[in-house]
């Protein structure tokens, strides 16, 4: 560390990256000292709004500084693998954003060269959306003190017209359409998220199979591009350990609209919410009173996010702490490596 702080470098300018570049630059424990990005425009505005020092279109400039503790790796899912490689190589800690890669080959091999390095501090991002903010801690609590009994059923599904990444949303990057660079639609970009969240819930059940369907060309928007890859919509049913089923609904596009919701069956009671920290922060539980022999009831409870800081803060919070040795790794790539399986053995069965 320099003068005391953690020393950072962000590869990729992007969207994304610069919410990273914010906290970096914001926590009195680190410096953004490097940002790495091909497009010479983006990074001069980039390195301009948070007072970076130093900038390259050669991401090994930032690997070869020695002063360099950590890297966050915010490029096209494609790159991935071989940018991870490096920095792992390097000797420089890694947070990897999401999703880890985009084939089941490339993620077993960084989670694997990982592995061999022990000493350095690595984690995934799909604990952002999911585990590190107060709906998660209140709902699994609830589950944890028994108060649903038996889970055996999770229904999740939000449904959504034209809001597709490289379109309507982050209209310039195109490479969002295209599976190749990054790996899927709206159940792989947010099915991270779905799995991170409501897998957590249930301290990670097994995955036995599912069944399902992709489809996208819903309507007939000019996408700015000759490839179109991704689906638009897709579904699943999935059967997990002990035979809990999971439906699983994903839509970025189609011809209906459904809030994000969730709903979890118990033996004892059920949950209905919105895992979202900028949905609803309402959930209701429904249980039949007099311990089950008296009337159906239900009962709303708020969840309390006054004091959530948003949650890409949140997660650069935990990662920081988990580099200062005060915090645990937010999201293990060998979970990231379970529920990126899970997704793609999905697409598999709906043979996408």
């Amino acid at each position: 560390m320099k003068n005391g702080l953690i020393q950072a470098g962000i590869i990729g300018s992007g969207m994304v990256a610069q919410e990273h570049m914010s906290y970096f630059t914001t926590d009195q424990r680190t410096e953004l000292r490097w940002i790495a990005d091909l497009n010479p425009e983006a990074l001069a505005k980039s390195a301009e709004a948070f007072n970076v020092p130093k900038t390259t279109a050669d991401y090994h400039d930032i690997l070869n500084d020695d002063e360099v503790d950590a890297v966050v790796i915010c490029t096209p899912p494609s790159t991935h693998l071989k940018i991870g490689l490096d920095v792992i190589a390097a000797g420089k800690h890694l947070l990897m954003e999401k999703p880890l890669t985009t084939s089941m080959s490339a993620t077993r091999r960084l989670v694997k060269v990982a592995a061999q390095h022990p000493e350095l501090k690595i984690s995934g991002c799909t604990a952002r959306h999911a585990r590190l903010q107060p709906k998660y801690t209140f709902v699994k609590k609830f589950i944890d003190d028994g108060k649903l009994g038996d889970i055996y059923y999770i229904h999740h599904r939000s449904v959504g017209r034209q809001s597709r990444g490289g379109l309507e949303y982050n209209p310039t990057a195109k490479w969002f359409l295209n599976r190749n660079i990054a790996g899927g639609g709206p159940m792989f970009d947010w099915g991270v998220y779905d799995l991170s969240f409501h897998l957590g819930l249930l301290d990670e059940p097994r995955f036995i199979k599912a069944d399902g369907f992709c489809i996208n060309g819903l309507d007939k928007v000019d996408p700015g591009t000759d490839i179109f890859t991704v689906e638009e919509h897709g579904c699943a049913m999935m059967t997990f350990e002990g035979g809990l089923k999971y439906y699983w609904e994903r839509a970025s596009n189609a011809n209906m609209e459904s809030p994000n919701q969730t709903a979890i069956y118990g033996t004892k009671g059920g949950l209905k919410f919105a895992f979202c920290s900028w949905d609803d922060p309402t959930v209701e539980f429904f249980y039949v009173d007099d311990d089950g022999k008296g009337k159906a009831q239900s009962e709303k409870f708020t969840v309390d996010m006054e004091g959530h800081p948003g949650d890409m803060a949140n997660l650069g919070i935990a990662y920081i702490d988990y580099l200062c040795g005060t915090g645990p790794v937010p999201m293990p790539l060998e979970r990231e490596l379970i529920n990126l399986n899970i997704i793609h053995q999905v697409y598999r069965a709906a043979g996408w």
